[in-house]
């Protein structure tokens, strides 16, 4: 392919001439139909997610299968197509297969922890889990590469796979942006001449996750196939930081020099310290790895130089030392929270490479780079260990956060006005869930700031007019209440007093506006449950509409999502109007045109 023909040694990790191949031929050594079978499969595996999403049927709906999910279809395949090689493919499916069922279980974990759905926020939960986990199956399969050739305890493999890996990748990644950008001006184009099939086509769900996903995996058979050019690549970049290296170190150098004399305090001023020593040491280790490579050529700089980067090293610990003076300070004022524990691990980790780096200075002196293969083995062993765990149950920093954060509540460190129970709503998942239920239970009056800050809206099935149950309105002819006013339907209806807090809560946090509550039966279980409409002075409904139902003794806020095909609601109409009961798992609430539909 290209004009460049070569084959990969899997005994040596290199590339080869192969005098037999012929022009813009693609390697040999390589699976080709089998790889684009498992790049259809994950189109197709992407695309019955998306329909999934798209018309909220299972398993978008159920984070416990969807995160399992997810996480197979997209990690698996790349690492299957990064791996095999012909005559190798059992060992390679043997071996992907058995890290699929890690992070299956994994994945399933964590979707539980994202439940009950549309009840807890799972931004952070999500990102956590995607950066972890994508971390962790990265350094894995360069492992996974080794073990599946003739040598499986060499570092150099190590270290050349972790390139060639990113380089496919991203020249993957490139190659399929490219493919898209050519689709677009090709449907364009026939569509200029009145053939507007191609374009039509290339906006099908599924026929862009399988174009994708194709081309995706045509681009690693290619570029895997150009193992001199990857490694090309990934030398020029070698040499660019080999550059800089030495700069990098002078700056550090200097900055520790001149801290002494601005102190520490204006350090941390900004709250940024810490983060900007962490990252300043991940890229001077990055750095050290890449110009330094396996440890075992001749060092890449004069002897001067490298007895300057030799010195430069002791710098590490000192930028650790650092960070966790700031790491402490921060956890002193406000305990432990899911953030800070990833801070630490993160730090845990450069420590320890720093340390490893600087032992093996002491060890071996200027010959330290011989031992940057046993730390970086080691320890690069030991990351996959912690990430891979950090989603489990035997490092969940979710319940650790929680346990540091109902410690300073239940000690007096932090009083009830002051206790941030908005941080066990958003970041906790379903740990903070769980406490703040108990916490209601304990303390009504926490529903002044519990609940009823989620947004959410979002396209709800038309009501049906069969078997619809009938709820009294309030007697036509009402006249506009005032702001702040609370309306009852029934007009002699008492509300829970928990309910009452609440809605006085919710109301008093949207200030002029109207609270409109009906009496309903969404389950049918004969329990009261109260809908709680929320309306401006201008009539137009607000973007929050809420339900409370009694679970377990205690009553909890759920969501009314509303139909964007509804249109704007008047609160006169709404007086007047009969409102229903449609038939749903859970009954939709109909009030004229207007759907809205508990969680």
């Amino acid at each position: 392919m290209f004009g460049i023909n070569c084959a990969y040694d899997a005994r040596n990790g290199a590339a080869r001439i192969d005098p037999e191949a012929k022009p813009w031929s693609l390697p040999s050594n390589l699976p080709k139909f089998l790889m684009l079978s498992a790049s259809g499969l994950q189109g197709l595996g992407i695309y019955l997610l998306y329909r999934s999403f798209d018309e909220g049927l299972w398993p978008s709906q159920s984070p416990i299968w969807f995160y399992p999910m997810i996480s197979l279809v997209l990690l698996l395949p790349a690492g299957f197509l990064l791996t095999v090689e012909r005559s190798r493919e059992r060992a390679t499916l043997v071996r992907v297969g058995a890290y699929g069922m890690v992070i299956g279980l994994l994945g399933a974990y964590v979707g539980y922890q994202a439940m009950p759905f549309g009840e807890v926020r799972i931004d952070g939960l999500s990102a956590t889990y995607a950066i972890s986990l994508g971390i962790a199956s990265f350094i894995t399969l360069i492992f996974v590469q080794r073990q599946i050739t003739d040598d499986a305890t060499g570092y150099e493999l190590l270290f050349i796979y972790s390139w060639r890996n990113l380089v496919v990748g991203a020249l993957s990644l490139a190659f399929l942006g490219g493919a898209f950008l050519m689709y677009v001006l090709w449907a364009a184009l026939f569509n200029e001449i009145g053939i507007g099939f191609f374009q039509a086509l290339f906006q099908e769900g599924w026929f862009v996750t399988f174009l994708g996903a194709l081309t995706f995996g045509g681009g690693v058979i290619v570029f895997r196939g150009l193992t001199e050019v990857v490694d090309s690549i990934s030398r020029l970049v070698s040499g660019i930081i080999k550059l800089l290296l030495p700069f990098l170190f002078a700056m550090t150098v200097v900055f520790l020099v001149a801290l002494p004399f601005t102190g520490l305090e204006i350090l941390w001023s900004t709250n940024q310290g810490t983060m900007l020593l962490m990252v300043l040491t991940f890229i001077l280790l990055l750095c050290i790895n890449a110009v330094y490579q396996t440890g075992v050529a001749l060092s890449p700089y004069p002897v001067w130089l490298h007895y300057a980067v030799t010195g430069a090293l002791f710098t590490l610990p000192i930028f650790s030392a650092l960070s966790f003076y700031g790491l402490y300070t921060r956890l002193d004022q406000y305990a432990w929270t899911v953030v800070r524990y990833w801070a630490f691990v993160v730090w845990l980790m450069l420590c320890l490479f720093s340390l490893g780096y600087v032992l093996a200075v002491l060890k071996r002196g200027v010959a330290w780079p011989a031992m940057m293969a046993s730390v970086n083995s080691v320890l690069g062993v030991l990351v996959i260990v912690v990430l891979l765990l950090s989603n489990s149950p035997l490092l969940d920093f979710r319940k650790l956060s929680l346990a540091s954060q109902m410690n300073r509540l239940t000690s007096g460190a932090v009083s009830p006005e002051d206790f941030d129970d908005q941080y066990l709503r958003d970041e906790l998942a379903r740990p903070g869930y769980l406490a703040l239920r108990d916490l209601i239970a304990q303390d009504p009056v926490l529903w002044r700031r519990l609940e009823g800050e989620r947004d959410h809206e979002s396209e709800a099935a038309p009501a049906q007019p069969e078997n619809r149950k009938g709820i009294d309105p309030v007697p036509s002819g009402s006249m506009s209440p005032q702001p702040d006013a609370l309306v009852l339907a029934p007009a002699d209806l008492v509300l829970p007093e928990p309910v009452q807090v609440a809605i006085d809560a919710l109301m008093a946090k949207q200030a002029g506006t109207v609270g409109y509550v009906l009496a309903v039966d969404f389950d049918e279980d004969e329990q009261t449950e109260y809908a709680v409409l929320l309306f401006e002075p201008t009539g137009a409904l607000q973007d929050r509409s809420f339900y409370f139902k009694e679970e377990s003794g205690v009553w909890v806020s759920r969501a009314l999502r509303r139909s964007r095909s509804s249109g704007a609601l008047d609160f006169n109409q709404v007086q007047q109007t009969q409102a229903v009961l449609a038939p749903a798992q859970l009954k939709n609430l109909v009030l004229g045109p207007w759907v809205f539909k508990p969680d």
